[in-house]
């Protein structure tokens, strides 16, 4: 069977049924062409890789042959020149430590340091030498000059270094070294070693040509072995190409208007398309079976589908409900934790604040009093004592025993010890009174200043030196705020939130790394504009990066079971961002001197307000 495509120009259509069939002859090529699309596009393949792999071989061989020849012309080449390079730097250690031993001829220290090195780099040039003999008699393609020459050189070389070390140590045996010097340094064996310097240094230079000469060889080689590999590619890319063509023509048109009929379905959702198919006799293969499974796919997938779509509306509408009813039981549920947490929080410190209050009145009012009465009833017995001439015994021992100049003197102090302590009690009421502020539940004028204050003042508790932890230090940076429209008891529930999680991370840190570091709370605010910035930082444990960005989820937490629920900084979140169109962030580096620090941003006014009041 023949496939042809929805879409067909007349050049691709068959034949008319009227038109006479002409015969076909069909090739051997043709005839022995396997029936199944698997084996036509396997054998199409496998010969495309023959013929890549046999080219790429064929040339790989080819370049290797000729890089290895260019690497052992600059082994070659790098071995001379190593080796005359290490000759010429020896023999001028040689000449320096021969000049040092002939300057230092009255030095007997430094004199035999130096003619040990003299010894030691005149042994080193015999090795060298020798070492550069074994050269040569491998019969090296690249030498800088004969090798007979450079034998020759380099013994020459070395016997008149020999030489004149000879003549230098028996200088520095006579009673006056000195006086021979000039002979040594002037004489003919010095001039013919500056000859030899000369020609050796001749002979290295060319070394150095020819080692930069086998490197050129050496990166032609490569370059013709990339080359010859790309020459192969190609070869077999254009082989391969013209296979590929071939089994295109011969396998893919067909597979193309199967594709282009499934795009059309997959894509445009276009379920009225189908394959035609003409019967031919030449074509039975997979691709007709494939033709009439899809076909009959189209027909299965329309119905499917139909009924897929009502089924997807009807779930889309409940889905769309469900979630609906999620958030609003969330929001439901968060709102009602937290506004029985703020009512029971509000009972608590107002019922608190008034049970205090009322017996601190009467303790203020009656001090007064008490320091009136202890005053009158110790001039009293001041006066007793002075009148009375003699005190009858009993009353004296009694005197002695209570001690009454000690009274006398430590009773005003300890009144005034109560009145200092009655004083700080109705600090502690008036800061309850201004964190609840349960009467406020519209925005008006607040000190955010004062709020931080009462809740430190509240939780100093907390700050206070715990069992094995340093007290926390709180370092205020105020700046002079205005008074800010707000709601100053969900504000103050931020701070509250906010610092508690800080105290919490100090003792964290604390518990798994005690040592030689500072609890530390800072707290700054001030005037951005025309938003109120309140910036709470910590050195505690710091947040992992991993969680920072769910630290504001409701419910989220990291702390133990009974420590906490999640809904605190949550809460705080919706304070700032609903409540005040303002902006809660929260930075804490892996790495640093403080663990996290949270930014608070509220407008002086809430665009609310002012929208309201225009």
């Amino acid at each position: 069977m023949q496939l042809w495509p929805r879409r067909s120009t007349p050049a691709d259509l068959p034949p008319s049924p009227n038109q006479p069939r002409k015969l076909s002859t069909l090739p051997l090529l043709a005839r022995l062409k396997p029936r199944r699309i698997g084996r036509q596009i396997g054998y199409g393949y496998l010969a495309a890789i023959a013929i890549g792999w046999t080219g790429s071989l064929t040339g790989l061989l080819i370049a290797d042959h000729l890089q290895g020849l260019g690497i052992v012309q600059l082994v070659d080449a790098q071995t001379q020149s190593r080796l005359l390079g290490e000759f010429e730097r020896t023999v001028g250690q040689a000449r320096i430590h021969l000049a040092h031993s002939l300057a230092l001829s009255d030095h007997h220290s430094a004199l035999q340091q130096e003619l040990a090195a003299l010894n030691a780099s005149l042994a080193e040039i015999e090795t060298i030498r020798r070492e550069f003999d074994t050269f040569l008699d491998d019969n090296p393609q690249w030498t800088a000059d004969d090798p007979v020459a450079l034998r020759a050189l380099l013994v020459d070389y070395s016997r008149l270094l020999n030489q004149k070390a000879e003549q230098a140590f028996a200088a520095l045996e006579t009673e006056n070294p000195r006086a021979a010097m000039p002979a040594i340094l002037a004489g003919g064996v010095a001039e013919q070693i500056d000859r030899r310097y000369v020609d050796l240094a001749t002979v290295v230079q060319a070394a150095q040509s020819q080692e930069a000469e086998a490197s050129v060889v050496m990166e032609t080689a490569q370059g013709l072995e990339k080359l010859m590999i790309v020459l192969s590619i190609t070869l077999a890319s254009c082989l391969a190409g013209l296979l590929a063509w071939r089994t295109t023509r011969a396998i893919a048109t067909p597979l193309e208007n199967i594709t282009w009929v499934a795009q059309q379905v997959a894509q445009e959702a276009d379920y009225g398309v189908r394959v035609p198919v003409i019967p031919n006799s030449n074509s039975h293969d997979e691709i007709a079976v494939l033709a009439a499974s899809l076909n009959n796919l189209i027909e299965r997938v329309a119905e499917r589908t139909q009924s897929l779509e009502q089924a997807a509306e009807e779930a889309a509408a409940q889905n769309q409900v469900l979630e609906e009813t999620l958030v609003t039981l969330r929001r439901t549920q968060l709102s009602l934790v937290h506004a029985e947490k703020m009512s029971s929080l509000g009972q608590l410190v107002a019922g608190i604040a008034h049970e205090i209050n009322n017996p601190i009145g009467f303790i203020n009012g009656n001090i007064d009093y008490a320091e009136q009465y202890s005053t009158s009833l110790l001039s009293m017995i001041e006066q007793l004592q002075t009148a009375l001439s003699e005190i009858p015994p009993h009353l004296a021992e009694a005197l002695k025993n209570e001690d009454i100049d000690f009274i006398r003197q430590d009773f005003p102090r300890v009144l005034q010890s109560i009145k200092n302590g009655s004083q700080r009690i109705n600090s502690l009421v008036l800061s309850l009174k201004i964190f609840s502020r349960l009467q406020e539940s519209s925005l008006k004028p607040a000190n955010l200043n004062d709020g931080l204050d009462s809740a430190l003042l509240l939780l100093g508790h907390r700050l206070k030196p715990q069992a094995k932890r340093p007290e926390i230090q709180v370092q205020r940076c105020y700046g002079d705020l205005p008074l800010v429209e707000c709601y100053s008891s969900q504000i103050n529930q931020v701070y509250m939130n906010i610092l508690s999680n800080a105290i919490d991370a100090i003792d964290e840190r604390w518990h798994k790394a005690p040592g030689d570091w500072q609890p530390l709370i800072f707290v700054s605010t001030e005037m951005v504009g025309d938003r109120v910035r309140i910036v709470i930082q910590n050195n505690g444990a710091a947040i992992p990066q991993a969680i920072q960005s769910k630290i504001f989820d409701p419910f989220f937490t990291t702390k133990p079971p009974g420590q906490g629920i999640g809904i605190g900084l949550s809460t705080s979140y919706g304070i700032i961002h609903e409540q005040h169109q303002g902006t809660l962030s929260c930075v804490s580096p892996a790495t640093g001197s403080f663990g996290a620090q949270f930014t608070l941003e509220i407008p002086q006014r809430p665009p609310s307000m002012l929208t309201t009041k225009q």
